[in-house]
């Protein structure tokens, strides 16, 4: 009878939208399976996984949890959805999963979801998908759709029905025409990262590697790309990587939009993997305008450049050196082939020569530091091209194959 789709709600405050949404669910063909995370009052509707099942798998008893304050119960419950559903996912209990509410019930519910695969279908019907939210705690680094439920989840009434039954909808022909978890491959898949301001020489070395027969994930390195690669290395599901742009090394030192990318370059050195690694926009850090009080020294930075959505500005020669120094110690420890390749007319599509972001003395701070602490086995390649030149894309493409045994 179709397929099934975990249906996660406070049955103590959202038992009649659980309601609705699990007859809609039946009513396309498919079924529900209702899990309880309330944590406040009785629930008002019987559940297939009941709220105490939650509490116990985060290493909670219900009864002693409800006596704690909300926030504690709240992020047990989480903990809870997070370590159930792929349990019960594994055991083939649902296909699917549908969640909805405030805050609350979004901090648990998105909690349990990024837990899955990718691939599992996962939508959120929340309301906190709008406004000045900062999305990325919820959706992290997975496939996990956030719906704005426009009115609150309060009853049904006109908005909400009309959001529900698109949910349902949603996530049913989801479930039915596509929700295949991401398989690990039995090929080499190849893991990229780009940015705007790499992309023309980031794009031309992959389409190189795919002329070659190889598939070529590309990530954007804003913080969350270079975290999702990170994870997919560490799950097997990247074999090698074309790192050609480190800016998030840049912002995990000194700040900045791309923040949030913690210990980029670690998994692939932690698997042993082929590495092909560039400074790509690895010179810059950018801010918002309306973030500069972030930054109490913007106004001495020599060159800043305004991009469509920030303001990208140019390191110090000292920060150069110091993100260098990063790189060579995170690519020391790598157990797999490495071999770096160094545009020697810019990293960045505004640092060629004569550019805005021009900087030699910078450019070669961050050079100098990353050759003189490498260790010896490292390959170091020195390409007099920018970044975003074919003869460059060339260089890095053909270092790749040459370490995945195609080379000349």
């Amino acid at each position: 009878m179709g397929k099934a789709i975990a249906v996660i709600a406070s049955l103590d405050t959202k038992a009649k939208e659980a309601a609705y949404v699990s007859e809609a669910i039946r009513r396309l063909g498919h079924r529900p399976l209702l899990i309880d995370v309330g944590v406040k009052g009785e629930p008002l509707l019987g559940a297939d996984i009941t709220r105490e099942a939650v509490a116990l798998a985060a290493g909670e008893s219900l009864s002693t949890l409800m006596k704690e304050e909300k926030r504690v119960r709240i992020m047990a419950m989480a903990r809870g959805l997070a370590a159930l559903l792929p349990f019960l996912y594994a055991q083939g209990r649902f296909d699917a999963v549908l969640s909805l509410g405030g805050a609350q019930n979004t901090t648990m519910g998105t909690a349990g979801m990024r837990a899955l695969p990718l691939g599992v279908p996962k939508l959120m019907v929340s309301t906190m998908a709008s406004g000045r939210r900062t999305f990325d705690p919820l959706v992290g680094t997975k496939d996990l759709l956030l719906m704005h439920s426009v009115a609150d989840v309060a009853g049904i009434n006109l908005v909400t029905r009309a959001v529900m039954d698109n949910a349902v909808a949603a996530i049913c022909g989801m479930a039915e025409h596509a929700g295949r978890p991401l398989p690990t491959p039995d090929r080499t898949v190849i893991g990229a990262t780009m940015l705007g301001v790499t992309n023309e020489g980031v794009s031309q070395a992959v389409s190189l590697l795919e002329a070659e027969g190889y598939e070529v994930v590309t990530f954007h390195a804003t913080g969350v790309g270079g975290r999702a690669m990170e994870e997919l290395i560490d799950q097997g599901v990247l074999k090698a990587a074309l790192d050609l742009t480190l800016h998030e090394i840049a912002c995990e030192l000194f700040g900045g939009y791309s923040s949030g990318a913690e210990n980029r370059l670690d998994a692939a050195s932690r698997a042993g993997i082929p590495q092909v690694v560039a400074p790509g926009g690895a010179d810059v850090v950018d801010y918002a305008e309306s973030a500069l009080a972030e930054l109490p020294d913007w106004q001495t930075r020599k060159r800043i450049y305004q991009h469509p959505a920030v303001l990208h500005l140019k390191l110090h020669p000292e920060e150069a050196a110091r993100v260098a120094q990063v790189i060579a110690e995170r690519l020391n420890r790598s157990r797999g082939p490495v071999t770096v390749v160094l545009p020697l007319r810019g990293m960045h599509q505004q640092g060629f020569p004569g550019g805005p972001l021009w900087d030699p003395e910078a450019d070669q701070a961050l050079y100098r530091t990353l050759k003189e602490n490498l260790n010896p086995g490292i390959v170091v390649r020195e390409v007099d091209a920018h970044i975003n030149d074919p003869a460059f894309s060339r260089a890095a493409a053909e270092a790749l194959l040459e370490l995945l045994g195609k080379g000349n």
